[in-house]
């Protein structure tokens, strides 16, 4: 489930886990009063989620930010039965 800002006009902003369909406003934890969704951040895709349910495209991005952080560790290393070099 997804999870949005709002601001209520009393305490400010808090966040809340609720359907696409109830995102326009949500209840204020403190005070109960009904408050406005606002974008406190741009939206970002979780490409590694994407990957593991196997969105095309998504494995090619992830692993290769991943295999860009290995090397940058300075651990690239030889596939065992492709004989390729990953990395430096």
């Amino acid at each position: 489930m997804p999870t949005y800002d709002y601001e209520c006009a009393k305490h400010g902003y808090f966040e809340k886990a609720q359907s696409m369909s109830l995102h326009a406003s949500a209840d204020c934890p403190e005070c109960g009063d009904t408050s406005p969704q606002v974008m406190l951040s741009a939206p970002c895709l979780d490409v590694e989620a994407m990957a593991d349910i196997g969105m095309p495209g998504a494995m090619e991005t992830s692993g290769n930010r991943l295999t860009r952080r290995h090397v940058q560790a300075g651990q690239s290393y030889v596939h065992p039965e492709k004989g390729r070099k990953y990395g430096k």
